[in-house]
């Protein structure tokens, strides 16, 4: 099987390699600035930057210019299809309909707008100005009458989850939990409070690592300061204690899974310029890549996606980074192109290799009433082609239902604003090799009820996260 991953780093350099690569340049054809990068399959992806530049990519091709509408500075995008997207820049947001970009806001206060995000179903879209307040706005698509923004001290970096199952990541190191209107979900206050308020640069959520419901993630990796690298592990932040030189500055962070990160950034050269810095995450160590061309220029961010080919932006870095300081709200890093370029590889990961399914179904038929058993089957197949090691199998269902018999072998690790959380480990599964479990769950809620419950699978070396989730909603609870 190919396993191609998708790496976009925007940067000034010309040539660059990494143990196990080899990357080729390709001009693409904008000479702009690219700001902000994404990749929501592994077939298309977006950049945006100066003068309201847009390039989209398809299939790993060199990129085709498009009309955006604005001659504004763009700074970040967010795309969950090739048919959806937001960017947003100063004074301008635009969104992406797999047609045309379109302008959903415009102003002229010289206001800084970034922190885009989609929800998985797109029926909400953020983003987020940047001031003395960092001020998070939701559009609803075809909603005619759109909710209000919301201020927060600090700025979002990035966010995770479904609708109305949102978690805000925020640089202060809060993680804040709302619904699409931006209402707290989680007893009206966050997930996660910093005492003292992080500053945390960038943050990086691993693969299935955003549980549903009032939980952390169980895992995210972030960048404090430009020099240090921080770990979240489901309950508390904590610095990796990385030796990072004083004289570089880290940028952006990205991967496929937790075993798989890379880290970007710069050092300045001497000569008024700038050298790249790229730092690799394994699992166990942070280790700097010395092996890069000399004279590689700063390197300022990245995005990662499984099935596409290796892309990284090569173009010229701008010595004097565009900031905003304000009650410490801040655009970190805004690069700026002279020469709009990509390299290209196909073998960054080589272990990546399992590809696990998981599927589940309410088998008893309607009408679900009170006091009523249900019965869940699930199953988990390892599609291959290697064997699968360690696989987490975690279920996750809502108070209206309680379970009765776990067929299997799943514990209980965490319960938190009725939302219950179990998992067992399946220590191999080979290829071809099919797991089938059933469940069974008293119906405790209500006529009107919602029974909410899913089931997902994790394995390190996975290359297809996908199908690594399977969710049951809708199913409401009658009147007997």
């Amino acid at each position: 099987m190919n396993k191609i991953h998708l790496f976009i780093i925007l940067t000034l350099t010309l040539t660059l390699a990494w143990a196990g690569s080899s990357w080729n340049l390709v001009q693409t054809p904008s000479a702009a600035t690219f700001n902000g990068i994404t990749s929501p399959n592994g077939h298309f992806a977006i950049a945006v930057g100066e003068n309201g530049n847009i390039v989209h990519f398809n299939n790993g091709d060199s990129g085709t210019v498009m009309p955006s509408g604005t001659t504004e500075e763009l700074y970040d995008v967010y795309a969950t299809s090739s048919s959806f997207a937001v960017a947003a820049g100063e004074d301008v947001v635009l969104l992406w309909d797999g047609v045309q970009w379109d302008q959903l806001f415009t102003g002229s206060s010289d206001t800084i707008y970034t922190g885009t995000w989609i929800s998985p179903e797109e029926d909400v879209v953020l983003y987020e100005s940047l001031g003395q307040f960092n001020v998070i706005c939701p559009y609803l698509p075809n909603e005619p009458t759109q909710p209000f923004c919301r201020a927060y001290s600090q700025p979002m970096l990035t966010a995770c989850g479904e609708s109305n199952d949102i978690k805000l990541l925020m640089a202060s190191g809060n993680i804040e939990h709302v619904n699409n209107l931006l209402q707290d979900q989680s007893n009206n206050l966050p997930l996660h409070e910093e005492a003292v308020p992080l500053f945390l640069n960038a943050i990086w959520v691993p693969p299935l690592a955003c549980l549903p419901g009032s939980i952390e993630p169980t895992e995210l990796f972030a960048i404090r300061g430009g020099d240090e690298f921080w770990y979240f592990d489901g309950a508390e932040w904590s610095n990796m204690n990385v030796n990072v030189p004083g004289d570089q500055t880290l940028t952006w962070l990205s991967g496929t899974n937790a075993n798989n990160i890379l880290a970007t950034g710069f050092k300045a050269n001497g000569m008024g310029g700038n050298d790249g810095v790229v730092w690799r995450y394994d699992g166990q160590n942070w280790v700097e890549d010395t092996n890069l061309p000399a004279g590689t220029p700063g390197l300022s961010d990245i995005t990662a996606h499984i099935n596409l080919p290796d892309l990284i932006f090569a173009n010229n870095f701008d010595t004097t980074n565009r900031a905003i300081f304000s009650n410490h709200a801040q655009v970190d890093i805004l690069a700026a192109a002279e020469e709009g370029r990509y390299l290209g590889s196909v073998d960054l990961f080589p272990n990546a290799n399992v590809d696990l399914s998981v599927s589940k179904r309410l088998t008893t038929p309607d009408p679900i009433v009170p006091g009523q058993r249900i019965t869940f089957q699930l199953v988990v197949q390892n599609l291959g082609p290697g064997t699968a090691t360690n696989v987490r199998f975690l279920d996750g269902y809502f108070n209206s239902i309680q379970i009765a018999v776990d067929n299997c072998g799943m514990s209980e690790f965490n319960v938190y604003a009725g939302w219950h959380y179990r998992d067992v480990t399946i220590p191999t599964l080979a290829p071809g090799e099919v797991v089938f479990c059933t469940m069974e769950f008293d119906v405790v809620g209500t006529p009107g009820d919602e029974i909410r419950n899913y089931a997902a699978v994790f394995e390190l070396d996975e290359i297809n996260h996908h199908n690594n989730e399977s969710r049951i909603t809708g199913v409401m609870i009658q009147s007997p």
